[in-house]
């Protein structure tokens, strides 16, 4: 091995590894033999935890190769890339989720600050009241939103201190993976939605309920008990959303595009395809956070 080779080679922690898809680099054993090569796929948590507690590395002159455009199970076509924390544009304040494993629960905090090639402040993550305690050295992977992208890296905690306030400091990322997702990009929900149609008053008695079954951040497929119109017709569509444990109640207007009876649902076959007109931007952004999360959770 040449001089200076062994300081290219680290660690490999669990939240390295993404379980069930193709390893993005060749890994290496504790004396820098090959272990497993790029593509390799391992298939579960259990695997993945007895191979990092072998001891797992990897070289950082080995740079990973990138994706290919691909389409998801909701359709939506993606390219993966690399780049580095601050060509993100996170913005202070931003929510970021923490995943220790792929089976442990997803921890929100917010960003505070960061400095290129230091490290990463956050707030605690908390549950009911209370702070979550992390140790230090624990691995996360870090997803969170920008622009139309969700990006994600690994990371592991330096320190979590009160002082002089409850914040935690983590180690900064080489690199970010990057997830460009199209803005017409659709996913499967079930939102109760309260409907009116034009010349009715939200709260009268005529106002209608329905069922997004389809949303995209310009409009949702819609079903009906009842008809709600024909196509041109403006509707006021309203439901919630729950989007990193907060929830947000969304009203549009909404343009009729498409009308058609569909037996699929027989206790609401009226089944229509609506656009939503100018929304508030408040309201836009909510509904983004929402389909970039979904899209995400299933690429």
């Amino acid at each position: 091995m040449a001089i200076g080779e062994q300081d290219t080679y680290v660690k490999v922690g669990p939240g390295d590894v993404e379980v069930g898809t193709p390893l993005l680099y060749p890994f290496y054993d504790g004396n820098r033999k090959l272990l497993l090569k790029r593509g390799y796929v391992i298939e579960t948590m259990r695997q993945c935890e007895m191979l990092v507690e072998r001891g797992l590395y990897r070289n950082l002159r080995e740079r990973p190769v990138i994706a290919e455009p691909r389409v998801s199970e909701s359709g939506t076509q993606s390219r993966e890339t690399f780049t580095t924390l601050e060509a993100t544009k996170i913005r202070v304040g931003d929510t970021l989720l923490m995943q220790s494993s792929a089976e442990a629960p997803r921890l929100a905090v917010k960003l505070i600050g960061y400095l290129k090639n230091a490290g990463v402040i956050v707030t605690v993550p908390g549950s009911d009241g209370e702070f979550v305690m992390l140790k230090d050295g624990q691995s996360f992977i870090v997803r969170f939103f920008s622009g139309q992208n969700a990006y994600a890296f690994t990371t592991t905690v330096a320190r979590q201190t009160s002082v002089p306030f409850p914040h935690l400091h983590l180690s900064y990322p080489r690199e970010v993976r990057g997830l460009g997702i199209r803005k017409g990009s659709r996913i499967d929900v079930d939102l109760i939605a309260a409907i009116t149609l034009a010349g009715e008053g939200e709260g009268e008695a005529l106002a209608r309920s329905g069922k997004i079954v389809n949303l995209s951040m310009g409009g949702a497929a819609l079903r009906s008990k009842v008809s709600l119109g024909k196509k041109g017709d403006v509707i006021g569509v309203k439901f919630k959303i729950l989007t990193h444990d907060i929830q947000s109640y969304l009203v549009f207007d909404s343009t009729i595009r498409m009308v058609t009876q569909d037996q699929a649902d027989p206790s609401m076959p009226y089944l229509y395809g609506i656009e939503f007109a100018s929304p508030d931007q408040a309201m836009s952004l909510a509904l983004a956070a929402f389909v970039y999360q979904k899209i995400v959770d299933e690429t």
